[in-house]
């Protein structure tokens, strides 16, 4: 694409709804701020927020504006600098987990605060690297500033969901930091779960995790579901924590043993994607791709989301194979 037509192909709603309100077309290109660098986007991953988007959790809160680029997760190169942006230079390649509050990266082109912005690890492809960035952050946020990890303290913590996007992370953040990793998962996902580093399995669909669980010091919801939450804060020792990144606690329920509840809100962050980035970089964390998509196919990949059966991340190949050397 010639950059010099100010048009690029993108993946848009103009209107709320179904996956079947995903429109390819041909949008404005995006113009920098002096705090922002123009990305030539790879690959996007493909999250559950983009369907919950797309459906209109956030409409009439004059977030966005239609239409809308949705998608928030990305690898890339950089194309243009703004005029206070000194990191990073023409040419790097890039992943970052974009504000929500802006336009997406279903995109061929995609404007991102540097503060938000990477390097891509160098043992990851661009297709790897675009899965990783918000479900990542998640994962560490929860964990280590909601969830007050620390390293080598040898606590014990259960992560519900743990096959998914963020739990996959989460299980291997937890291992990094030196945890007992309790897992929670479909029984068909064990060996994958296991994989990750998980010291025990639990097959919620033939198990009772409350029964089986116990004097355990952080609950990591990533999933929703009152029952779920609720029967969590059953396992937890006096003074644990429980995290979700889904749903509230019901606002009638007596929390016991002075345990701590939190529903976590992601918040972008580069620093802690450049952590994240070394981990990979050092084989501390993997990431598991469930599907690629080509951008076309755009509706197709949020319907396999949507189904909420995936193993590890689905995402939306680009540009990557420009890339495939590097």
């Amino acid at each position: 694409m010639n950059m010099k037509s100010n048009k690029m192909k993108a993946a848009f709603i103009e209107q709320y709804g179904s996956a079947q309100n995903l429109i390819i077309g041909e949008l404005e290109l995006p113009q920098i701020k002096g705090n922002q660098v123009l990305i030539k986007v790879a690959a996007a991953g493909v999250n559950p927020v983009d369907f919950h988007i797309r459906n209109g959790m956030l409409e009439g809160t004059d977030t966005h504006t239609l239409p809308l680029v949705l998608g928030w997760d990305l690898s890339g190169e950089v194309v243009q600098m703004g005029k206070d942006v000194s990191e990073f230079e023409q040419g790097d390649l890039v992943f970052a987990f974009s504000d929500i509050a802006q336009q997406g990266a279903y995109a061929q082109y995609i404007a991102v605060d540097s503060n938000l912005v990477s390097h891509k690890p160098r043992n990851q492809t661009m297709l790897e690297a675009a899965a990783v960035p918000l479900a990542a952050i998640t994962a560490w946020q929860g964990l280590i500033k909601e969830g007050c990890l620390t390293f080598g303290a040898g606590q014990k913590v259960l992560i519900h969901n743990a096959s998914g996007g963020v739990g996959s992370f989460a299980v291997q953040i937890a291992k990094y930091l030196g945890a007992h990793v309790i897992a929670s998962a479909s029984g068909v996902k064990e060996q994958y779960v296991k994989s990750l580093g998980a010291d025990e399995f639990i097959d919620y669909q033939t198990q009772d995790f409350s029964q089986l669980a116990k004097d355990v010091d952080l609950v990591f919801a990533a999933v929703g579901g009152q029952e779920t939450l609720q029967k969590s804060l059953t396992v937890l020792k006096t003074g644990g924590r429980l995290i979700s990144t889904l749903d509230e606690l019901d606002a009638n329920t007596l929390i016991p043993n002075k345990i701590h509840f939190s529903r976590m809100w992601v918040q972008p962050d580069g620093k802690d994607l450049t952590k994240i980035g070394e981990l990979m970089e050092a084989e501390k964390i993997k990431v598991h791709l469930d599907a690629i998509y080509p951008l076309d196919d755009v509706q197709a990949a949020h319907q396999r989301s949507e189904e909420g059966k995936t193993i590890g991340k689905i995402v939306l190949n680009i540009a990557a194979h420009e890339f495939v050397n590097q």
